[in-house]
């Protein structure tokens, strides 16, 4: 894996989740997640009079979020807990044969130049076959994807248990309810690292986020 990003490491022996992290990192299954419909209400009403992508503009204020939470970029690695940051996106992109493959997007705190970059990114994997796995190796990114055809309420994540560290968020279908636009969200982390306090950190950063678009 490659130390990109790497801001420095946790002090085991000095760290107060220490019991936590050793005891969720021996299940067989330390990993959990939820789903949380957020109300994209003013991020979809911003996309459309500016002419944005709304899938960019809610991946921003998500990357937004991630970023505001430290230990969204912790990782272990080996016996070790390393911190990385800024932290990036590596979002599935479907192309038009029904294949997808996965595109690093750089995050920038301006969203036009976030915009900008990540559209010429998303072009380039849609013009290549295969699933595009050459940036899988940094640990400096959340996984993304995209369902918007599909509204959701339960989520569960392909992983492999022993070796994945990095958080997981998978977005649904944008619907209106009470005249609303909401949208499910769902996130997987290791409990070994994060729990639920940093998570509800998270979700209340990306919806303020969502909000002032």
């Amino acid at each position: 894996m490659s130390d990109i990003g790497l801001q420095g490491r946790i002090k085991l022996a000095e760290w107060k989740r220490r019991e936590h992290f050793e005891h969720f990192r021996s299940l067989d299954n330390p990993f959990w997640s939820l789903v949380v419909d957020v109300d994209c209400t003013a991020a979809a009403a911003a996309a459309k009079s500016r002419g944005n992508s709304f899938f960019l503009l809610y991946l921003h204020a998500s990357l937004n979020a991630a970023n505001a939470v430290p230990e969204f970029g912790w990782r272990i690695i080996g016996d070790e807990v390393h911190c990385y940051g800024p932290l990036h996106a590596s979002a599935t992109i479907m192309r038009d044969d029904e294949t997808f493959g996965c595109c690093f997007i750089e995050y920038l705190p301006d969203f036009r130049e976030f915009a900008a970059n990540a559209q010429r990114q998303i072009e380039l994997v849609k013009a290549r076959p295969g699933m595009c796995l050459e940036n899988d190796v940094r640990n400096d990114q959340i996984y993304y994807s995209s369902l918007p055809w599909l509204k959701f309420s339960a989520l569960t994540f392909a992983c492999n248990y022993k070796n994945e560290s990095v958080p997981k968020i998978i977005f649904g279908q944008a619907s209106l309810k009470d005249g609303r636009k909401m949208m499910p969200v769902a996130l997987q982390v290791h409990h070994a690292l994060i729990d639920g306090m940093q998570v509800a950190r998270y979700f209340d950063i990306f919806q303020k986020s969502l909000d002032n678009c």
